[in-house]
Protein backbone atom coordinates (compact mmCIF):
# COMPACT_ATOMS: atom_id res chain seq x y z
CA UNK A 1 0.00 0.00 0.00
CA UNK A 2 1.00 3.76 -0.79
CA UNK A 3 1.44 4.28 3.26
CA UNK A 4 4.33 2.64 3.23
CA UNK A 5 6.09 6.06 1.41
CA UNK A 6 4.91 7.97 4.60
CA UNK A 7 6.04 5.16 7.16
CA UNK A 8 9.03 5.81 9.40
CA UNK A 9 10.32 5.03 12.47
CA UNK A 10 8.90 7.59 14.48
CA UNK A 11 5.61 7.36 12.06
CA UNK A 12 4.31 3.78 10.95
CA UNK A 13 1.38 4.54 9.22
CA UNK A 14 1.17 1.44 7.27
CA UNK A 15 1.08 -1.12 10.56
CA UNK A 16 -0.86 1.53 12.49
CA UNK A 17 -3.66 1.85 9.86
CA UNK A 18 -3.80 -1.94 9.42
CA UNK A 19 -3.72 -2.76 12.81
CA UNK A 20 -6.73 0.04 13.61
CA UNK A 21 -9.03 -2.01 11.13
CA UNK A 22 -8.41 -5.19 12.80
CA UNK A 23 -8.98 -4.11 16.22
CA UNK A 24 -11.92 -2.18 14.80
CA UNK A 25 -13.35 -5.41 13.20
CA UNK A 26 -13.32 -7.21 16.89
CA UNK A 27 -15.32 -3.83 18.31
CA UNK A 28 -19.07 -4.97 18.90
CA UNK A 29 -21.68 -4.41 15.86
CA UNK A 30 -22.64 -0.93 17.60
CA UNK A 31 -19.37 0.31 18.52
CA UNK A 32 -18.15 -0.83 14.80
CA UNK A 33 -20.95 1.06 13.00
CA UNK A 34 -20.10 4.22 14.98
CA UNK A 35 -16.65 3.58 14.49
CA UNK A 36 -16.80 3.37 10.39
CA UNK A 37 -19.23 6.25 10.89
CA UNK A 38 -17.14 8.10 12.23
CA UNK A 39 -13.95 7.67 9.92
CA UNK A 40 -15.96 8.38 6.90
CA UNK A 41 -15.97 12.23 8.17
CA UNK A 42 -13.80 13.68 5.87
CA UNK A 43 -15.21 12.16 3.08
CA UNK A 44 -18.90 13.42 3.95
CA UNK A 45 -17.49 16.58 4.23
CA UNK A 46 -16.56 16.47 0.73
CA UNK A 47 -20.37 16.21 -0.26
CA UNK A 48 -22.17 19.62 1.02
CA UNK A 49 -22.86 20.89 4.75
CA UNK A 50 -26.31 19.76 5.19
CA UNK A 51 -24.41 16.00 4.76
CA UNK A 52 -21.29 16.87 7.24
CA UNK A 53 -23.98 18.93 9.76
CA UNK A 54 -26.31 15.90 9.85
CA UNK A 55 -22.86 13.37 10.53
CA UNK A 56 -21.51 15.15 13.10
CA UNK A 57 -24.80 16.41 15.05
CA UNK A 58 -25.58 12.42 15.04
CA UNK A 59 -22.33 11.63 16.51
CA UNK A 60 -22.97 14.17 19.14
CA UNK A 61 -26.90 12.87 19.94
CA UNK A 62 -25.56 9.05 20.01
CA UNK A 63 -23.10 10.21 22.54
CA UNK A 64 -24.95 11.58 24.71
CA UNK A 65 -27.34 8.61 24.82
CA UNK A 66 -24.66 6.49 25.49
CA UNK A 67 -23.72 8.55 28.24
CA UNK A 68 -26.93 8.67 29.75
CA UNK A 69 -26.97 4.26 29.31
CA UNK A 70 -23.84 3.91 30.82
CA UNK A 71 -23.62 6.87 33.45
CA UNK A 72 -20.47 8.04 31.85
CA UNK A 73 -19.59 11.30 32.79
CA UNK A 74 -16.35 11.46 33.98
CA UNK A 75 -14.82 13.00 31.08
CA UNK A 76 -17.40 16.28 31.61
CA UNK A 77 -15.12 17.28 34.41
CA UNK A 78 -12.37 18.81 31.99
CA UNK A 79 -11.56 22.05 32.50
CA UNK A 80 -12.39 22.83 28.73
CA UNK A 81 -15.74 21.32 28.56
CA UNK A 82 -16.81 22.79 32.20
CA UNK A 83 -16.53 26.54 30.82
CA UNK A 84 -18.01 25.50 27.02
CA UNK A 85 -21.14 23.81 28.94
CA UNK A 86 -21.28 27.13 31.20
CA UNK A 87 -20.56 29.16 27.98
CA UNK A 88 -23.81 27.48 26.40
CA UNK A 89 -25.65 27.96 29.37
CA UNK A 90 -25.20 31.70 29.46
CA UNK A 91 -25.61 32.10 25.17
CA UNK A 92 -29.13 30.22 25.72
CA UNK A 93 -29.78 32.89 28.83
CA UNK A 94 -28.56 35.88 26.56
CA UNK A 95 -30.93 34.57 23.77
CA UNK A 96 -34.06 34.13 26.39
CA UNK A 97 -33.28 37.81 28.05
CA UNK A 98 -32.70 39.10 24.15
CA UNK A 99 -34.82 41.13 21.69
CA UNK A 100 -34.93 38.29 19.31
CA UNK A 101 -35.61 35.32 22.12
CA UNK A 102 -36.85 31.96 20.48
CA UNK A 103 -34.61 32.55 17.32
CA UNK A 104 -31.41 33.42 19.84
CA UNK A 105 -32.14 30.79 22.07
CA UNK A 106 -32.20 28.17 19.33
CA UNK A 107 -29.33 28.99 18.05
CA UNK A 108 -27.33 28.64 21.15
CA UNK A 109 -29.00 25.76 21.89
CA UNK A 110 -27.87 23.38 19.22
CA UNK A 111 -24.24 25.19 19.43
CA UNK A 112 -23.39 22.52 22.37
CA UNK A 113 -23.31 19.95 19.51
CA UNK A 114 -19.96 21.16 18.71
CA UNK A 115 -17.95 20.09 22.10
CA UNK A 116 -20.37 17.40 22.48
CA UNK A 117 -18.54 16.22 19.06
CA UNK A 118 -15.12 16.79 20.80
CA UNK A 119 -15.65 15.14 23.70
CA UNK A 120 -17.15 12.07 21.59
CA UNK A 121 -13.89 11.82 19.63
CA UNK A 122 -11.84 12.29 22.60
CA UNK A 123 -13.44 9.67 25.34
CA UNK A 124 -15.48 7.39 22.80
CA UNK A 125 -14.66 6.86 19.05
CA UNK A 126 -10.86 7.79 19.29
CA UNK A 127 -9.97 6.56 22.43
CA UNK A 128 -7.47 4.16 20.58
CA UNK A 129 -4.36 5.35 19.31
CA UNK A 130 -4.57 2.57 16.50
CA UNK A 131 -8.19 3.84 15.56
CA UNK A 132 -7.23 7.44 15.96
CA UNK A 133 -4.27 6.63 12.81
CA UNK A 134 -7.47 5.41 10.59
CA UNK A 135 -8.66 8.55 10.92
CA UNK A 136 -5.62 10.21 10.25
CA UNK A 137 -5.57 8.15 7.16
CA UNK A 138 -8.64 9.18 6.41
CA UNK A 139 -8.34 12.96 6.49
CA UNK A 140 -4.65 12.43 4.48
CA UNK A 141 -7.23 10.65 1.71
CA UNK A 142 -9.43 13.37 1.93
CA UNK A 143 -6.87 16.25 1.79
CA UNK A 144 -5.90 14.11 -1.45
CA UNK A 145 -8.94 13.95 -2.82
CA UNK A 146 -9.77 17.92 -2.38
CA UNK A 147 -6.88 19.07 -4.33
CA UNK A 148 -7.34 16.61 -7.10
CA UNK A 149 -11.13 18.43 -7.07
CA UNK A 150 -9.28 21.80 -7.06
CA UNK A 151 -7.04 20.99 -9.80
CA UNK A 152 -9.69 19.40 -11.85
CA UNK A 153 -11.19 22.41 -11.86
CA UNK A 154 -8.74 24.86 -12.80
CA UNK A 155 -7.91 22.62 -15.87
CA UNK A 156 -11.42 21.81 -17.00
CA UNK A 157 -13.81 24.62 -15.88
CA UNK A 158 -11.60 27.79 -16.48
CA UNK A 159 -14.62 29.63 -17.33
CA UNK A 160 -17.49 30.49 -15.15
CA UNK A 161 -21.33 30.27 -16.70
CA UNK A 162 -21.11 33.76 -18.68
CA UNK A 163 -18.02 32.65 -20.75
CA UNK A 164 -15.54 35.08 -18.78
CA UNK A 165 -12.11 33.45 -16.64
CA UNK A 166 -13.24 32.51 -13.37
CA UNK A 167 -11.66 34.10 -10.42
CA UNK A 168 -11.54 32.17 -7.62
CA UNK A 169 -12.32 28.49 -7.42
CA UNK A 170 -15.81 26.74 -5.69
CA UNK A 171 -15.55 22.68 -6.28
CA UNK A 172 -17.26 21.04 -4.82
CA UNK A 173 -19.53 23.54 -2.89
CA UNK A 174 -20.85 25.48 -5.68
CA UNK A 175 -19.74 28.61 -3.38
CA UNK A 176 -16.11 30.04 -1.89
CA UNK A 177 -15.55 27.73 0.58
CA UNK A 178 -13.33 24.78 -0.71
CA UNK A 179 -10.24 26.52 0.61
CA UNK A 180 -11.59 25.64 4.40
CA UNK A 181 -11.46 22.61 3.84
CA UNK A 182 -7.93 22.07 3.10
CA UNK A 183 -6.71 24.54 5.58
CA UNK A 184 -9.02 23.15 8.26
CA UNK A 185 -10.38 19.32 7.89
CA UNK A 186 -6.66 18.21 7.14
CA UNK A 187 -4.58 20.51 9.06
CA UNK A 188 -2.98 17.76 11.67
CA UNK A 189 -2.10 15.74 8.83
CA UNK A 190 -0.67 19.27 7.08
CA UNK A 191 0.94 20.03 10.28
CA UNK A 192 2.48 16.77 10.83
CA UNK A 193 3.95 15.88 7.96
CA UNK A 194 5.96 19.28 8.09
CA UNK A 195 7.12 18.17 11.61
CA UNK A 196 8.62 14.97 10.27
CA UNK A 197 9.85 16.98 6.67
CA UNK A 198 13.27 16.92 8.54
CA UNK A 199 13.09 12.84 8.61
CA UNK A 200 16.21 11.18 7.92
CA UNK A 201 14.37 9.63 5.08
CA UNK A 202 14.61 11.26 1.84
CA UNK A 203 11.75 9.66 -0.27
CA UNK A 204 9.35 10.71 2.92
CA UNK A 205 10.72 14.24 3.15
CA UNK A 206 10.03 14.69 -0.98
CA UNK A 207 6.20 13.09 -1.07
CA UNK A 208 5.89 15.23 2.56
CA UNK A 209 7.07 18.34 1.15
CA UNK A 210 5.61 17.97 -2.65
CA UNK A 211 2.07 17.33 -1.24
CA UNK A 212 2.04 19.99 1.66
CA UNK A 213 3.31 22.55 -0.92
CA UNK A 214 0.63 21.62 -3.41
CA UNK A 215 -2.12 21.42 -0.78
CA UNK A 216 -0.90 25.14 0.69
CA UNK A 217 -0.65 26.26 -2.94
CA UNK A 218 -4.15 25.29 -4.05
CA UNK A 219 -5.85 27.19 -0.93
CA UNK A 220 -4.24 30.04 -2.56
CA UNK A 221 -6.00 29.46 -5.68
CA UNK A 222 -9.22 29.30 -3.89
CA UNK A 223 -9.03 33.15 -2.60
CA UNK A 224 -9.48 32.39 0.40
CA UNK A 225 -6.76 34.93 1.99
CA UNK A 226 -8.19 33.85 6.11
CA UNK A 227 -7.25 30.29 4.86
CA UNK A 228 -4.57 30.54 3.31
CA UNK A 229 -2.72 32.41 5.93
CA UNK A 230 -3.93 30.02 8.57
CA UNK A 231 -1.95 26.90 6.70
CA UNK A 232 0.85 29.19 5.74
CA UNK A 233 1.96 30.06 9.66
CA UNK A 234 0.69 26.80 11.06
CA UNK A 235 2.87 25.33 8.89
CA UNK A 236 5.40 27.37 9.70
CA UNK A 237 4.77 26.45 13.41
CA UNK A 238 5.14 22.94 12.89
CA UNK A 239 8.31 23.14 11.40
CA UNK A 240 9.28 24.28 15.03
CA UNK A 241 7.25 22.04 17.25
CA UNK A 242 9.25 18.66 17.11
CA UNK A 243 12.35 17.54 18.34
CA UNK A 244 14.68 17.10 15.88
CA UNK A 245 18.02 18.05 14.45
CA UNK A 246 18.74 22.02 14.79
CA UNK A 247 20.85 22.23 11.74
CA UNK A 248 19.01 20.10 9.00
CA UNK A 249 16.02 22.22 10.96
CA UNK A 250 17.51 25.45 9.30
CA UNK A 251 18.19 24.41 5.96
CA UNK A 252 15.11 22.58 5.56
CA UNK A 253 13.38 25.70 6.47
CA UNK A 254 14.92 27.65 4.31
CA UNK A 255 14.05 25.50 1.58
CA UNK A 256 10.46 25.49 2.38
CA UNK A 257 10.16 29.23 2.58
CA UNK A 258 12.22 29.28 -0.86
CA UNK A 259 9.36 27.34 -2.40
CA UNK A 260 6.73 29.51 -0.55
CA UNK A 261 8.01 32.84 -2.00
CA UNK A 262 8.48 31.25 -5.52
CA UNK A 263 4.85 29.64 -5.58
CA UNK A 264 3.07 33.35 -4.11
CA UNK A 265 5.12 35.42 -6.72
CA UNK A 266 4.16 33.09 -9.55
CA UNK A 267 0.50 33.07 -8.55
CA UNK A 268 0.20 36.86 -7.98
CA UNK A 269 2.10 37.49 -11.19
CA UNK A 270 0.00 35.37 -13.18
CA UNK A 271 -3.11 38.05 -13.44
CA UNK A 272 -4.14 41.35 -12.15
CA UNK A 273 -7.36 39.75 -9.83
CA UNK A 274 -4.80 37.56 -7.81
CA UNK A 275 -1.97 40.66 -7.12
CA UNK A 276 -5.30 42.60 -6.19
CA UNK A 277 -6.97 40.37 -3.40
CA UNK A 278 -3.62 38.90 -1.76
CA UNK A 279 -1.97 42.64 -1.84
CA UNK A 280 -3.59 45.99 -2.37
CA UNK A 281 -7.43 44.72 -1.21
CA UNK A 282 -5.71 42.34 1.56
CA UNK A 283 -4.15 45.28 3.14
CA UNK A 284 -7.10 47.46 2.40
CA UNK A 285 -9.20 44.87 4.11
CA UNK A 286 -7.58 43.83 7.60
CA UNK A 287 -9.44 45.87 9.99
CA UNK A 288 -6.56 46.99 12.12
CA UNK A 289 -4.68 48.61 9.60
CA UNK A 290 -7.11 50.34 7.42
CA UNK A 291 -10.29 51.87 9.51
CA UNK A 292 -11.91 53.40 6.99
CA UNK A 293 -15.53 53.98 5.68
CA UNK A 294 -14.74 51.82 2.88
CA UNK A 295 -13.57 49.17 4.63
CA UNK A 296 -16.50 46.47 5.43
CA UNK A 297 -14.24 44.22 8.13
CA UNK A 298 -13.99 46.83 9.97
CA UNK A 299 -17.20 48.41 10.25
CA UNK A 300 -18.56 45.00 10.71
CA UNK A 301 -16.18 44.76 13.97
CA UNK A 302 -16.95 48.24 14.68
CA UNK A 303 -20.75 47.61 14.38
CA UNK A 304 -20.35 44.46 16.73
CA UNK A 305 -19.06 46.33 19.15
CA UNK A 306 -21.52 48.69 19.12
CA UNK A 307 -24.29 45.84 19.63
CA UNK A 308 -22.56 44.43 22.60
CA UNK A 309 -22.53 47.84 24.23
CA UNK A 310 -26.06 48.13 24.14
CA UNK A 311 -26.12 45.08 26.54
CA UNK A 312 -22.91 44.62 27.83
CA UNK A 313 -23.45 42.01 30.52
CA UNK A 314 -25.35 39.13 28.56
CA UNK A 315 -25.69 40.28 24.88
CA UNK A 316 -28.14 40.68 22.27
CA UNK A 317 -28.58 36.72 21.84
CA UNK A 318 -26.79 33.87 20.08
CA UNK A 319 -26.97 34.58 15.84
CA UNK A 320 -28.58 38.29 16.38
CA UNK A 321 -25.78 40.07 14.48
CA UNK A 322 -27.86 39.44 11.56
CA UNK A 323 -31.02 40.57 12.58
CA UNK A 324 -30.00 43.33 14.80
CA UNK A 325 -27.38 45.06 12.40
CA UNK A 326 -30.17 45.57 9.90
CA UNK A 327 -31.90 47.91 12.43
CA UNK A 328 -28.64 49.89 13.60
CA UNK A 329 -27.53 53.52 11.93
CA UNK A 330 -24.58 53.73 9.58
CA UNK A 331 -23.13 55.44 12.26
CA UNK A 332 -22.61 56.16 15.96
CA UNK A 333 -20.21 56.00 18.66
CA UNK A 334 -18.25 59.04 17.96
CA UNK A 335 -14.97 57.58 19.64
CA UNK A 336 -14.90 54.71 17.20
CA UNK A 337 -13.20 55.84 13.49
CA UNK A 338 -15.28 54.13 10.43
CA UNK A 339 -19.01 53.92 10.40
CA UNK A 340 -20.96 50.24 10.86
CA UNK A 341 -21.41 47.44 8.08
CA UNK A 342 -24.71 45.37 8.34
CA UNK A 343 -23.80 42.09 8.15
CA UNK A 344 -24.94 38.33 9.12
CA UNK A 345 -22.28 38.99 12.04
CA UNK A 346 -18.87 40.94 12.85
CA UNK A 347 -16.70 38.66 11.43
CA UNK A 348 -14.30 38.08 14.53
CA UNK A 349 -15.12 35.65 17.08
CA UNK A 350 -14.61 37.84 20.23
CA UNK A 351 -16.47 40.55 19.36
CA UNK A 352 -19.37 38.57 18.02
CA UNK A 353 -19.12 36.49 21.31
CA UNK A 354 -19.33 39.93 23.20
CA UNK A 355 -22.37 41.49 20.91
CA UNK A 356 -24.32 38.48 21.55
CA UNK A 357 -23.49 37.07 24.94
CA UNK A 358 -22.10 39.88 26.41
CA UNK A 359 -19.12 39.90 29.14
CA UNK A 360 -20.19 36.63 30.97
CA UNK A 361 -20.40 34.98 27.49
CA UNK A 362 -17.02 36.54 26.83
CA UNK A 363 -15.38 35.37 29.21
CA UNK A 364 -16.64 32.39 29.13
CA UNK A 365 -15.52 31.98 25.83
CA UNK A 366 -11.69 32.91 26.15
CA UNK A 367 -11.57 30.15 29.39
CA UNK A 368 -12.59 27.61 26.77
CA UNK A 369 -10.51 28.71 23.93
CA UNK A 370 -7.40 28.83 26.81
CA UNK A 371 -8.09 25.36 28.06
CA UNK A 372 -8.52 23.77 24.84
CA UNK A 373 -5.29 24.88 23.92
CA UNK A 374 -3.64 24.23 27.16
CA UNK A 375 -5.10 20.78 26.72
CA UNK A 376 -3.16 20.44 23.62
CA UNK A 377 -0.22 22.19 24.60
CA UNK A 378 0.15 19.83 27.93
CA UNK A 379 -0.05 16.53 25.39
CA UNK A 380 3.15 18.02 23.49
CA UNK A 381 5.20 18.95 26.64
CA UNK A 382 4.05 15.42 28.23
CA UNK A 383 5.27 13.32 25.16
CA UNK A 384 7.77 15.68 23.01
CA UNK A 385 9.09 12.96 20.87
CA UNK A 386 5.71 11.78 18.91
CA UNK A 387 5.19 14.47 16.20
CA UNK A 388 1.63 14.28 16.28
CA UNK A 389 1.22 15.78 19.86
CA UNK A 390 4.00 18.08 19.19
CA UNK A 391 1.28 19.84 16.95
CA UNK A 392 -1.67 19.47 18.05
CA UNK A 393 -1.31 22.83 20.18
CA UNK A 394 -1.31 24.82 16.42
CA UNK A 395 -4.72 23.64 15.89
CA UNK A 396 -7.04 25.44 18.24
CA UNK A 397 -4.29 28.61 17.96
CA UNK A 398 -4.92 28.72 14.49
CA UNK A 399 -8.50 28.73 14.41
CA UNK A 400 -9.27 30.71 17.91
CA UNK A 401 -6.38 33.36 17.18
CA UNK A 402 -7.71 36.97 18.63
CA UNK A 403 -6.95 39.29 15.41
CA UNK A 404 -8.23 36.98 12.37
CA UNK A 405 -11.56 38.14 10.39
CA UNK A 406 -14.18 34.74 11.04
CA UNK A 407 -17.18 33.34 10.09
CA UNK A 408 -19.88 32.92 12.89
CA UNK A 409 -19.60 31.42 15.89
CA UNK A 410 -23.10 30.34 16.18
CA UNK A 411 -23.04 29.50 12.23
CA UNK A 412 -22.76 25.18 11.12
CA UNK A 413 -20.64 25.09 8.26
CA UNK A 414 -17.80 27.16 9.66
CA UNK A 415 -17.67 25.64 12.83
CA UNK A 416 -18.32 21.91 11.33
CA UNK A 417 -14.35 22.52 9.75
CA UNK A 418 -13.42 24.27 12.83
CA UNK A 419 -14.42 21.32 15.41
CA UNK A 420 -13.98 18.51 13.39
CA UNK A 421 -9.73 18.92 13.70
CA UNK A 422 -10.50 19.95 17.00
CA UNK A 423 -11.92 16.72 18.25
CA UNK A 424 -9.15 14.61 16.51
CA UNK A 425 -6.59 16.97 18.24
CA UNK A 426 -8.04 15.93 21.61
CA UNK A 427 -8.52 12.92 20.89
CA UNK A 428 -5.04 12.12 20.10
CA UNK A 429 -3.98 14.37 23.92
CA UNK A 430 -6.15 12.30 25.48
CA UNK A 431 -4.02 9.74 27.04
CA UNK A 432 -0.51 10.92 26.62
CA UNK A 433 -0.04 7.96 24.28
CA UNK A 434 0.95 6.98 20.53
CA UNK A 435 2.44 4.85 17.87
CA UNK A 436 5.77 6.51 18.34
CA UNK A 437 8.77 5.58 19.40
CA UNK A 438 10.56 7.30 22.44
Amino acid sequence: MFLKYFSTNDLDLNFSFYNGLNKIKNLSKFQKTMTYFWILGPFIFLIERDPADLWLTLISIIFLIRCFYKKDWNWAGQLWFVFAFLFWLSSMVSGILGPYDKYSFFQGFIWIRFPLYVAAAQVWLGKDRDVRMVMFVSMFVGMLIMCLILLAEIIFEPLNEIGNKKERLSWPYGDFVPGSYLAKISLPVYCTFLALITFKLKRFSILSLFISLTSLTLVLSTGERGNFLIRLFSGIFAFFSWEKNKRKLIKSFIVFIGFILIIISSFLGFKKYNYDRYVTHFFESVPLINTSDDNTYWGAWRSGVQQGLIKPIIGLGPSSSRKHCKTMPEKGMNWLPGKNYCGNHPHNFYIQIFAETGLIGLTLGVLMFYFLFATCYKGRLTNPKCPISSICYIIPLAFFFPFQQTGSFFGQWGNLFIWFPIGFCIAHIQDYKSIFKK
